[in-house]
């Protein structure tokens, strides 16, 4: 049989991704372009109602025999809404949408070994990998509905963790990605943590980097100095992905998240002060139910104080069965207009820090390929650089950086 595989979603949901390839491989399956495949399973994302639409959508055109819909969509949707779906999308069965556990079992007991674009194309086009350790959350964020469809953590055996990793660095990807919903909260139900987790992994022999995912604070607060520790290694990105969501505490409280606006800074002024180049990500929702001006203003002074290198802004977005759904849902415009106004400050902030790179010679390795003549390296703080010509895929470069923006740097190799 011939499967094509399309992936909407977090860093997770391409590692699910990358274990439905590789099962499907092991059972004798063959990859193949959408238009030659006997089946088509979309891997979706439900975390807005924007990305719900846009996949909705997508789904009518794939519709018919050979679709399965796999992913956060049909988990996460109550049985009477998904018979509808499934009806209208003119699936045979119920069992045509399911969830990628429900597709090919428990993917967290067993090793995947595949790297993300090896398993999806007959042709490499990076040499970055993704490696899930985790499955599910414990948060109560008021707004998720993602938790619903993931159910509560299942950290994966550090074992299986490391094997993956092994072969990995094996098949010759620089770039590994250590990922779940919440990476920090990994291995809180079986005794151990991601600290441990890490300082295992960078003992597996190779030419890698992991780059950490997503943490969230409450988690990230309990192995703090540990996570830091780790960090000083050079097979770990100077890295960090750390939501806020708010800088007001009464929003916060609002939203089920349990830290507050001061613990964050103090994490990540923690990870600032050992590791002084850092890249730091942050994740904001704008317009949460409630939210005030001043709420607002409260938000906007933290990432001006934080000065990150990047924020992934979200209007606040209604989600069936969660608590915050029930909440008055502010106008539209009012989020749109708070949303360009975070995204113009974090964008103004971006391109100051990235002009302290402009002149400078950086080592980077490169990672994966460009478009018209060009490849994608990154610095040791997972720096996005655009290389002009075509060096060596998983190569180790120096690059003097000639042109900035706020999302990356411009630069040629130098000897």
């Amino acid at each position: 049989m011939k499967f094509y595989i399309e992936t909407y979603g977090c860093t997770a949901n391409f590692g699910n991704s990358q274990d439905m390839a590789e099962a499907l491989q092991k059972l004798g399956h063959i990859p193949s372009p959408l238009d030659e495949a006997d089946i088509v399973i979309v891997n979706t994302c439900i975390v807005t109602e924007k990305t719900e639409r846009k996949i909705l959508q997508r789904l009518k055109l794939l519709q018919g025999e050979r679709l399965v819909v796999a992913g956060c969509l049909p988990a996460a949707l109550p049985e009477s809404i998904r018979n509808i779906v499934c009806e209208r999308l003119g699936l045979l069965s119920r069992s045509a949408a399911v969830s990628v556990s429900d597709l090919f079992g428990n993917s967290l007991s067993r090793t995947y070994e595949t790297g993300k674009n090896i398993a999806l194309s007959p042709e490499i086009e990076d040499l970055c990998g993704i490696v899930n350790v985790a499955e599910g959350c414990n948060g109560v964020c008021s707004y998720c509905i993602v938790r619903m469809a993931r159910g509560r953590l299942v950290s994966r055996k550090s074992d299986d963790v490391a094997g993956v990793v092994e072969k990995l660095a094996a098949r010759g990807l620089v770039e590994i990605q250590v990922s779940a919903q919440d990476t920090a909260a990994y291995g809180s139900d079986q005794g151990t943590n991601l600290a441990e987790l890490l300082e295992r992994l960078i003992q597996v022999p190779g030419d890698f980097k992991l780059r950490v995912g997503m943490m969230n604070p409450n988690s990230a607060l309990r192995i703090q100095e540990e996570l830091i520790r780790a960090f000083h290694s050079p097979k770990i990105y100077q890295f960090l992905h750390i939501p806020v969501q708010s800088g007001s505490d009464r929003i916060l409280q609002s939203m089920g998240r349990i830290y507050s606006a001061k613990d964050f800074m103090n994490i990540v002024d923690a990870f600032r002060s050992d590791h002084p180049n850092i890249t730091i990500i942050t994740d904001v929702i704008v317009g949460f139910p409630g939210e005030t001006d001043l709420d607002f203003v409260a938000t906007m002074d933290l990432i001006e104080t934080l000065k990150p290198d990047k924020v992934n802004v979200t209007k606040f977005s209604r989600r069936p069965g969660t608590v915050a759904a029930r909440l008055y849902d502010m106008p539209d415009r009012i989020k749109k207009d708070r949303s360009r106004e975070i995204t113009r400050l974090w964008q103004k902030i971006a391109a100051q820090r990235n002009r302290r790179y402009q002149g400078e010679v950086l080592d980077a390795v490169v990672t994966e390929c460009g478009r018209r003549g060009t490849m994608k390296a990154r610095a040791g703080n997972y720096l996005g650089i655009v290389v002009k010509g075509v060096p060596l895929l998983g190569s180790h470069i120096r690059i003097e950086v000639t042109e900035t923006n706020p999302f990356f740097v411009y630069g040629r190799e130098v000897d």
